[in-house]
C-alpha cells in the first residue's frame, strides 16, 4: 500500500521487538531497555544504596539479556523475564558487596568498647543479612521470585500470578516452601523478622 511504513518501534509489542532484535535489529533492544528501564531501575534500587549502583545492576541485567534473549521462550511476560535478570544481578551485587565489608573488617578490627566513637556498629546485622542472601540463592528460581515479589516487593498474589502466567495458588505455593527452606537455612531465625526487615529491603 502506497505512503505505508513500518511501525515505529515504540509502537510493538515486546514480543515483536525481541524478534526483530534476534533478526538484527539493534534499535529494537534500544526500545526494550528505555519501555523498560524505570521499573527494573525501581526493582535494582531495593539491592543498593544509591542510584548509581542501581543504575549498574540494570546495565549488567540488560547485558545478560541481551546475550540470552535468543533464550526468552515467552512464557512468560518480557518484563517478568528482565525483573529475574535483575533479581539475579541484584543478589550478585550484594554477595560482591558482602565479600568487600568482609575483608573490610578483617583488615582492620576495632574494638567497639575501647572506643567511644564506635559505639555505633555500621556492620550490626551484616552477618544475618548475608545469611539471608545466601539462603535466597539456594531457593529454586521461580520460588525466589514468588517470595521475593510478594514478600519483599509487597506486589499482591495476584499480580504476581498474572505477571508469571499462573494461577494465584502456584505462586501461594511457591511462596510457602520458599518460606519454609529460608526457615530451615536460617535455623528458626525467619520466624522472628520477615526477609525484608532482615535484608533492609
Amino acid at each position: 500500500m502506497a505512503g505505508s511504513s513500518a511501525p515505529d518501534g515504540a509502537e510493538l509489542a515486546d514480543n515483536e521487538l525481541v524478534d526483530r532484535f534476534i533478526a538484527g535489529d539493534a534499535k529494537a533492544f534500544s526500545t526494550i531497555v528505555e519501555r523498560h528501564r524505570a521499573r527494573l531501575t525501581f526493582v535494582a534500587r531495593r539491592y543498593t544504596n544509591n542510584d548509581t549502583d542501581a543504575q549498574d545492576v540494570v546495565q549488567e541485567a540488560f547485558f545478560r539479556a541481551s546475550c540470552n534473549l535468543h533464550r526468552y521462550r515467552r512464557e512468560s511476560a518480557l518484563s517478568t523475564w528482565l525483573h529475574r535478570l535483575v533479581m539475579n544481578s541484584g543478589y550478585d551485587f550484594l554477595n560482591h558487596r558482602a565479600n568487600r565489608e568482609h575483608a573490610s573488617l578483617d583488615a582492620e578490627v576495632v574494638e567497639a568498647d575501647r572506643n567511644v566513637y564506635c559505639a555505633s556498629d555500621p556492620f550490626r546485622g551484616i552477618d544475618k543479612r548475608i545469611a539471608v542472601t545466601n539462603a535466597m540463592l539456594k531457593l529454586r528460581e521461580d520460588q525466589r521470585f514468588a517470595i521475593y515479589m510478594t514478600d519483599i516487593v509487597g506486589y499482591p498474589v495476584a499480580e504476581v500470578a498474572r505477571h508469571a502466567g499462573v494461577a494465584e495458588g502456584t505462586i501461594k505455593s511457591r511462596r510457602a516452601r520458599a518460606r519454609a527452606t529460608l526457615r530451615e537455612e536460617m535455623g528458626g531465625a525467619m520466624e522472628a523478622e520477615p526477609a525484608s526487615a532482615v535484608t533492609g529491603r
